[in-house]
């Protein structure tokens, strides 16, 4: 298959990520590689120029909270050195309930920045629904994308009445709540993600080269034929947004 699109794909996880980078542009697959930390982007982009099918998005991840302070001067620098933000978002589960009021801070500027450049964005939210909805409402971003989507059915009609898009991977499709989520999804809002090296197929960690097994079973689970090129228009008109 061709012009297959993974919208999101963690290229620095991989300790073979020279190889992968090669790789990814012989297959022709448009790749968005998402960054947890803005320096981390920096690292990215110092190391591997961006081409036709590989792109890196400018990211901070929710569960850094803990960690690593979120580099306000460092995102501001580099978000015009891609069309991309993400890996952003929200995570009130566990241990990262215990910084919420600075995840949102942190969320809400990320939102606003991107807004007003007009920035596609990757975003992780678990268990925060409402606050991730009234950030995307307040800051009128248009170009989204949730990742990895694993709320409810009310919360999922919210998110498509704003617009938003939903990209799935290989792990959504192995439980039975993922299965049913996918399902109400509407097939102009689908996107393919693999989040590798954060999920399987067949047991074993995503690679690269099986990025085409994804749109086989999503092709099988909503048993519509040509899914390559129904995802390939989606992600076309989210760019053009």
């Amino acid at each position: 298959m061709s012009s297959l699109i993974d919208t999101h794909f963690h290229l620095d996880f991989y300790p073979n990520h020279n190889i992968i980078y090669q790789n990814i542009n012989k297959l022709r697959q448009y790749t968005l590689c998402v960054t947890n930390q803005p320096e981390i982007f920096e690292s990215c982009i110092a190391l591997y120029p961006t081409t036709q099918y590989l792109k890196f998005a400018l990211g901070y991840n929710p569960k850094n909270i803990k960690d690593v302070k979120f580099n306000k001067k460092s995102f501001l620098n580099n978000i015009m050195k891609t069309e991309y933000i993400g890996e952003v978002g929200l995570d009130f589960v566990g241990k990262y309930k215990d910084n919420k009021s600075e995840q949102i801070d942190v969320f809400n500027f990320i939102c606003e920045q991107s807004s007003k450049h007009c920035k596609l964005m990757s975003i992780h939210c678990n268990k925060a629904e409402k606050e991730v909805y009234s950030a995307l409402k307040n800051s009128n971003n248009k170009k989204i994308i949730l990742h990895w989507y694993n709320g409810n059915q009310f919360w999922l009609e919210k998110f498509l009445q704003l617009g938003c898009y939903f990209s799935i991977n290989s792990s959504m499709m192995n439980s039975i709540k993922g299965k049913q989520l996918i399902s109400n999804i509407p097939l102009d809002k689908l996107l393919i993600e693999s989040d590798g090296p954060f999920s399987k197929i067949d047991g074993k960690v995503f690679t690269h080269d099986k990025l085409y097994r994804i749109y086989e079973d999503l092709e099988r689970l909503i048993e519509k034929e040509n899914i390559e090129k129904i995802i390939y228009s989606n992600f076309k008109k989210l760019l053009l947004i």
